[in-house]
This record gives structure tokens, C-alpha cells and sequence, in this order.
């Protein structure tokens, strides 16, 4: 003992190891054991063979506790960490026992200041706690007796009280009887009452003569159809307790039933007008159109529970909507052919509307002199005449006025007057609403007539006042008095044939009276802004539509024009290409912004046709449709192209220089490193690529699926591994699993998991774990996964499962397309799903999807949530 004699490394250790207090050395981020007492081994209930392990592996029961969460800060941070009387969960003669630990985690550090292992001491202080408790149960217990002895006393003189107590509730007991049958008597008539009341509703509800469904539950089951609905869907009452797929299997595809998904998820009610439908009546497909109400019903707690539908069909009323159109085209025909002079005046301003060709020869103008003018701008001269007043007298009295043989004075362009002898009739033409909107002004010229008879008159005067003088030629005269007998039977006879066309064009007026309301009709019911325009473009009538969206009444907005409303920016191509097409007779066609009510602008497409009649235009009609959610949607398309061109030459140009790197060096271990990273982009590339495939295959309809059976609860486990690995920095932890076999595509379903758990890695930079959480729920199998990271703003989480939608350009600053969400959203939707979020800014997410149990074989065994702290400990799902 007396030379001096350096130990050797295993001597040391040998030493280290035999020493009785509980010590354990740690080395790297992997808390590798470097060395460790018996003591510690005993602690553990470990051997040596754990030596060389990392801790997480060694004593695998401490993940889930705080001990390695611990040790990893303090080689963090530096700073030691010391525990009093912590339990703890350890595996020591092959059961799980809790024992109780004084330790310090102590951090030790060369001369530069860099830690180089972790010293953890710790001493078994069960005993000491457990004893510690027994002292304080033992004095609870103390004290208990004591408050007993106590309240035994208060018990004794409380029983004395209670006997009389007892004595009055018994007498009150007898007179509660007595009330409670009363009651019991009441009650039955009430419900009796009500259940009187809730058949005459349903029978009121049956014999209704609107048609009237109730729809319970998100699967929306047919609760109650009266006669009416079972006549629109050609059903009879078997449907009812069906889902709506199921007794209308129709409707799949149809709009239907995502307004119902809708209505039902955010609890407001859906007015439909004139939807058009498909149902089968008797094998066949027939087209209907309903006018409907998709109300919600909610219980006391305001949550939707059912959605009642009250619906009439209006096929009928479409179908003959849908003939205006061509009645439109024979009223124009018919104006513009017939040979009796016709013009259509609107308003009490008497503007000219419309005008044949025998009117404008009367008037001797063309149409662009007139129409669009009122009667008194063009004819100045009517301002003193009678006619005008007649005309607007007849919107007063809505009553017809014919006038036979009444003269009228017009001048001509140049200004000269002529007189004109006509038979005039005002026939009053009634909008919706019954009041008189035009007249038809018809005109029957008989100017040539009435001076025919005037020279015949006046040469009778002649031959009365020179018969003396004549005498010598009385037979001459009696030859022309026989001819002008004959010429006055003619008159007669055309007199007939002017009343015959006078009957055919009352018939004729009010066959046009129809044709343009149901033609006004039609128009303001069209969902584009309708307006049409003179042969010289100046705009003349827009619909209800565009007047409702552009603010201003109708005869307002034509006054403006669309000068006051289309973007600055987009109005001089507009005009230019109006004017070409007023020069050339072509179709015109233009986008630009209109400026709404609202102030905001919105894309539409113009387009504009000519009328055409004789080679003549005669009118322009144009349509306005908004196009603005199409250009929304190229201007995302075009974001997400060069975001994938971007994302796309990432991996490639790593790629290219890890590959250059690896052809100039050759030292293996470098080698390896460069050939790993190289491997990661690549990936990375194929992950990138198989995205863009299954959006094409989405797109094309061709991304198949194969419904196979599998385990659930293994599908969330491999899933979670997958990515575990990839993700080292986050720890992913499966808290309870659903253990079910299901039916559907085990590869897509996984494509999803992976996709929700890479996100909330990704967008998560500085959170620890992520929790994924599966049940059962009403035959349906959900799946939560919860981050804790940067959180998304309410606003746009309906929008992320769009195909092209970013929020904040998160993209640019994340790798990767943003493809993975949109791709789940369908694989989903196939499997009949759905998926929601939950989330808050600055606190993380949760992302959901359910999908239902599709066949017999989907069966939940006896244990269907399992407790992963006791079934998965052993498995060792979790990888740090």
C-alpha cells in the first residue's frame, strides 16, 4: 500500500460499480449509460447488459414520466435539478412498483465550459414517505375520533328532535299523498291532451298542401314525409327511417344534399328558388323544379337536431317561363310584320319603345329618330293637341279608347306640317302587379279616304250650284253619279274590311300583352345581369338583377349607362370594343369589373348579340356574368404553379451538389453522410411528385381505391412510427386507439394520417409532442391529431382544404405544395368522411376526420378504447 500505483479504467469502474450509493453517468443527446452502480442497477431492476444504451431503451418504463424530460434540460441548460420524495414507476421483480426517490441531476463540464456527461445520484427515501403518510393517517384518524365522540353527543339530542320531527312529516306525508294523486290525474289528462294535439299536427302536416319532410341527425334520416313530398320524390311511406340516400339514391350528385349538410352544420335555414331536380317516378328520370325552405330544428341548448323541408313544385311554371323567349321573338314579328301601323309607348312620359315600319312612314322617320324618345320630344307639336292627354288618360282609367276619324298634325324632319285623318286606339298593356306599364297604340290611316270624300263633297257642292246651268249635261252627270255611287259601295266595303283588321288587332294586342310580361318575367328571373341596347348602343333596359346589384332603380341605371359603373381601369377596352362591334354588326365580348352596391368590384363577362331583321339591326342584347370566383381561382392556380416549380427545384439542385461533393471526395465516412442527405431530397422529390400524381388522378377521376379489410388500430400505429422516425424533434403519442377491423383502402386512409401528423410536426417548429386520439362514436370511427404550434386563424380554416388556398403564404415558408390536405380531403369524401378543425392562434391545432363503419365486418371488439399507458408501455410505439 505504500507505493503509489495509478488505477486502471476498469479498476475505476470496478470500484464505481461496487459503491452502495445509487450513481449513473450519461453521455450525448441520446443519454447514452456510460456507467451505472449496482446500487442503480438494484433501483432499476436492471442488469449490465443495459450498459451502453440509451436510457429511454434501458429502463423503457420512464418514458411517459418526467425523468428524461429532466435530464435532457439539464444537459440543455447546465443547471443541476434536484427531486424530493418523487415517485416513480419502475419494473422490479417483474411487476410495476411505485417507489419514492431523493435525486440530483448534476452536469459536468471540462475547462472550456462543455458538458461531457450528466452525474445523476439518487437514494431511496420509500420508506421515509411511506412512513411519513402512516404518521399523518394515524393523526387524521385521531382527529376523527374525536369529532365522532363529539357529534355522538349532538347525534343523541338530534334524535330527540327528529322523533317529533318524524311524527309532523308523517301527517305530511298523508297530505302529499293525497296531492301527489291529484297530480298524478292532471298530469294524465295533460298528456292525453298532447298526445290529441301532436296527432292532429301530424295529420295536419299530411293533408298539407305544401310539400313538408322532416330530416333527422347528420345521416339525415327521413323522420316524416306528408303525401305531398312522397308525390314529388315518387316514393311511397316505406322511405321513412331511411337515410336520404337511401330512398332518394337519385339525388347523389345533385345539389341537394350539401345545402342540406350545410343548413345542418351551421344552423341557418336555405331558401331555394326554382331549383331544378332529378327524381324517378316509376323507373323513368324526370327534371322537376321546386321553390324550397330548408329549416333547421334545434333543441333548447340551440343545436340542430333535425331539418324540417317545406317545398312546392313549380315545374309547370318554369316550363312556361322557358316559352317567353320565343313569345318574345313572334310579338316582335308580329309588330314589326303586321301592315296596320303599331307602336308600343312606355310610361305616362310616352317613350317610344317600339315602332313597325308602317308607323314610322306615317311619322316619316327611321328608328333611330325615335326610339327611346318620348312621343312629344320627337312630335313637338302633339303638346298642344288632344292625343297626348287621351294617351296618359288611359294609364288612369286602364280602360281602352278607340277613336274614329280623328285628325292629328305632324311635322316632318324638315319641318313641314301635315295634317293626317286616322282611326287612333290606346290599349292599355298591365305589368304583374296589374297597373298599366305601355300602351299599344294602334293607327289606321285614312287620310286618302277622308280627302277622297272631302273632293266629293265638295264637287256635289259644285254640281248642286250649277244643275240649272248643266241642264243641257244631266245625262253625263247621271253616268257620274252612278260612278260615284259605285265608288261610295266600295268605300262601304273597305269600311268593313278596316273593322275586320281592327278586331284582329285588339286580338293581336293582347296576344303581345302576354308575350312581354311573360318576356319581362323571364328576364328578371334570369341570374346574369340581362340588358339590351339601341342599333346605336345606347343602353335602354336592364333587368332586376343588376339594378338590385348595381344600387340604382332601373330607369336610374340606364340613365348613367355603364360608364359610371365599370372600372376605370377596364372602360376604355370596353368602349372600344362596343364601338367595333356597333360598326360591324359582331358579337361583342369583354371582361371587366363592375362596381356594386357596395362599393366592391366584381369580374364579369360581357357579352352582347345583335338583332337582326330585313339586314337590319334592330336591337342589342347583352349579359353581364360574374366571372370574379373563376379569376380568384387562376390567380390561386398560377400562385400554386410557381410555388411547385419552386418547391420541385429544391430538391433537385441538392441533389445536383450533394452528387458533385460525392464524385470529389473519398473519405467513406463523409461519403455515407453526403449519400444520406442525398437520399432525404430524394424523398422528399418522389413525396412531392406522388402529390402532384394524385391530384392529377383526382382531377382525371382515376385515383383508385381497394376496399380491403384491416386492423384500425395497427393502421395508427404504423402510421405513427412512419413518421416518428422522420421526425425526431416532436414527440407523436397515441393516446387511445379505437381496436376495430375496417374496410376501406388501409394505403389512402394511411396517406391521410401521415398527412395531418406531417403538418403538425411541420407547423409546429417549437412544440415537444403531438397527441393522436381515435373512437367510436354513432358507428363512426373519428381520429383527432392535436399540435401545439402556430395555430390557424378562424378565418381560413374552411377554406384549407381547397385545392390552391394558402394562409399568409404559409407555403413559402414551409416546404412542401400544400397538396397534402386537399389529396385527404378526397380520399376521405370517398370513403364517405368528413373533416373539421379546431384551432387558436399561438396555441396550436386539432385536425378530425370521421369516416363510417361501411360493412358487418367493421366490429368493435369487448375493450374498444385501450389505455395506452398500460397496452403500449411494452410494444415501445413511441421513439424519442
Amino acid at each position: 500500500m505504500n507505493n503509489t500505483t495509478l488505477l486502471t479504467c476498469n479498476q475505476l469502474l470496478n470500484i464505481f460499480s461496487s459503491s452502495h450509493i445509487a450513481t449513473a453517468i450519461y453521455t450525448t443527446d441520446d443519454l447514452i449509460v456510460e456507467a451505472v452502480t449496482d446500487a442503480m442497477l438494484a433501483f432499476w431492476g436492471k442488469d449490465r447488459s443495459i450498459v451502453g444504451l440509451p436510457l429511454a431503451i434501458a429502463v423503457p418504463e420512464l418514458q411517459g414520466q418526467v425523468f428524461i424530460a429532466q435530464l435532457q434540460s439539464v444537459l440543455r441548460t447546465g443547471n443541476t435539478f434536484n427531486g424530493t420524495n418523487v415517485p416513480a414507476e419502475l419494473y422490479v421483480d417483474d411487476r410495476l412498483q411505485v417507489k419514492y426517490y431523493d435525486y440530483e441531476y448534476r452536469a459536468l463540464q471540462n475547462s472550456e465550459g462543455e458538458i461531457y456527461c450528466l452525474l445523476h445520484t439518487a437514494t431511496d427515501v420509500t420508506e421515509r414517505v411511506l412512513g411519513s403518510e402512516a404518521v399523518e393517517k394515524e393523526h387524521r384518524q385521531s382527529l376523527m375520533l374525536e369529532r365522532e365522540q363529539v357529534l355522538n353527543g349532538e347525534l343523541s339530542a338530534a334524535n330527540e328532535e327528529l322523533f317529533s320531527i318524524n311524527e309532523e312529516l308523517r301527517q305530511t306525508q298523508d297530505s302529499l299523498h293525497e296531492l301527489n294523486m291529484e297530480l298524478e290525474s292532471r298530469v294524465a289528462k295533460r298528456t292525453s291532451e298532447l298526445a290529441e294535439s301532436e296527432s292532429n299536427l301530424r295529420y295536419m302536416i299530411d293533408d298539407a298542401p305544401v310539400a313538408i319532410a322532416v330530416f333527422k341527425g347528420p345521416d339525415f334520416i327521413v323522420e316524416q314525409a306528408n303525401q305531398y313530398v312522397l308525390k314529388i320524390w315518387g316514393k311511397s311511406d316505406a322511405v321513412i327511417g331511411k337515410t336520404i340516400y337511401q330512398a332518394l339514391p337519385e339525388i347523389e350528385g345533385q345539389s341537394f344534399f350539401p345545402v342540406l349538410k350545410q343548413v345542418f352544420e351551421s344552423g341557418e335555414a336555405f331558401l331555394g328558388n326554382e331549383a331544378p331536380g332529378i327524381m324517378e317516378y316509376n323507373g323513368v328520370l324526370k327534371q322537376i323544379y321546386t321553390n324550397f325552405v330548408f329549416k333547421p330544428l334545434k333543441n333548447e341548448n340551440g343545436v340542430t337536431h333535425s331539418i324540417m323541408i317545406v317545398a312546392t313544385e313549380v315545374t309547370e311554371q318554369v316550363h312556361n317561363r322557358l316559352a317567353i323567349e320565343a313569345a318574345k321573338y313572334r310579338f316582335q314579328v308580329m309588330v314589326s310584320n303586321t301592315p296596320v301601323a303599331m307602336a308600343i309607348l312606355r310610361g305616362r312620359e310616352l317613350v317610344i319603345e317600339q315602332a313597325n315600319q308602317p308607323m314610322l312612314n306615317i311619322w316619316r322617320r327611321n328608328s333611330e329618330q325615335v326610339i327611346g324618345f318620348t312621343l312629344t320630344d320627337v312630335f313637338p307639336e302633339l303638346v298642344d293637341q288632344p292625343n297626348p292627354a287621351r294617351m296618359r288618360n288611359v294609364f288612369e282609367t286602364k280602360e281602352r279608347i278607340a277613336l274614329p276619324e280623328t285628325p292629328v298634325t305632324l311635322a316632318a324632319v324638315d319641318g313641314s306640317l301635315h295634317t293626317h285623318y286616322a282611326k287612333f286606339s290606346y290599349d292599355p298593356i298591365l305589368d304583374q302587379n296589374g297597373n298599366v306599364e305601355s300602351l299599344l297604340v294602334t293607327v289606321i290611316d285614312i287620310t286618302e279616304l277622308v280627302e277622297s270624300r272631302n273632293d266629293l263633297e265638295f264637287s256635289k257642292a259644285e254640281l248642286q250650284e250649277t244643275t240649272e246651268e248643266l241642264a243641257a249635261t244631266n245625262e253625263e252627270l247621271t253616268v257620274i253619279n252612278e260612278e260615284m255611287m259605285a265608288s261610295n259601295e266600295e268605300l262601304v266595303s273597305t269600311n268593313e274590311e278596316l273593322i275586320a283588321i281592327q278586331d284582329q288587332l285588339q286580338l293581336t294586342v293582347h296576344e303581345l300583352k302576354d308575350s312581354e310580361e311573360r318576356f319581362r318575367f323571364l328576364l328578371n328571373a334570369m341570374p346574369q345581369q340581362v340588358w339590351t341596347a339601341t342599333p346605336d348602343g345606347t343602353i335602354n333596359y336592364v333587368n332586376q338583377l343588376a339594378s338590385q346589384q348595381l344600387g340604382y332603380d332601373s330607369e336610374v341605371a340606364v340613365s348613367y349607362g355603364w360608364q359610371k359603373f365599370i372600372h376605370p381601369e377596364d372602360f376604355n377596352r370596353a368602349a372600344e370594343l362596343w364601338m367595333k362591334s356597333l360598326k360591324t354588326g359582331k358579337d361583342y365580348t369583354v371582361e371587366f369589373r363592375i362596381r356594386f352596391a357596395d362599393g366592391s368590384y366584381y369580374w364579369h363577362l360581357g357579352k352582347a348579340v345583335p338583332l337582326i331583321e330585313n339586314g337590319q339591326i334592330k336591337l342589342w342584347i347583352g349579359t353581364n356574368t360574374n366571372i370574379d370566383l373563376q379569376k380568384a381561382n387562376e390567380q390561386k392556380k398560377d400562385e400554386f404553379l410557381s410555388i411547385a416549380s419552386h418547391e420541385l427545384k429544391t430538391p433537385l439542385t441538392s441533389i445536383k451538389a450533394f452528387n458533385q461533393i460525392m464524385q470529389r471526395t473519398r473519405d467513406t465516412e463523409k461519403l455515407s453522410n453526403f449519400m444520406s442527405k442525398s437520399s432525404e431530397h430524394i424523398l422528399r422529390l418522389e413525396k412531392l411528385i406522388s402529390d402532384l400524381l394524385d391530384v392529377t388522378k383526382l382531377n382525371a377521376g382515376k385515383l383508385e381505391y381497394h376496399m380491403q379489410p384491416f386492423s384500425f388500430k395497427q393502421l395508427l400505429k404504423d402510421s405513427i412510427e412512419s413518421v416518428q422516425h422522420i421526425s425526431p424533434s416532436h414527440q407523436i403519442m397515441l393516446e387511445s386507439a379505437v381496436e376495430i377491423t375496417f374496410t376501406g383502402d388501409q394505403f389512402r386512409l394511411e396517406q391521410v394520417i401521415n398527412n395531418f401528423l406531417s403538418n403538425a410536426v411541420k407547423y409546429s417548429p417549437k412544440g415537444e409532442k403531438v397527441v393522436v386520439k381515435s373512437w367510436l362514436d354513432n358507428d363512426h370511427v373519428t381520429v383527432s391529431v392535436q399540435d401545439f404550434g402556430i395555430g390557424i386563424d378562424q378565418a381560413h380554416i374552411d377554406k384549407l382544404f381547397d385545392r390552391y388556398y394558402r394562409v399568409d403564404n404559409t407555403a413559402m415558408r414551409f416546404e412542401g405544395l400544400g397538396l397534402g390536405l386537399f389529396i385527404s380531403s378526397e380520399v376521405l369524401k370517398r370513403h364517405q368522411g368528413r373533416f373539421w378543425i379546431e384551432s387558436e392562434p399561438g396555441k396550436g391545432s386539432t385536425f378530425y376526420f370521421s369516416i363510417p363503419v361501411l360493412t358487418p365486418k367493421n366490429t368493435v371488439s369487448n375493450s374498444i378504447l385501450i389505455d395506452l399507458n398500460q397496452d403500449l408501455s411494452s410494444e415501445n410505439i413511441r421513439l424519442n
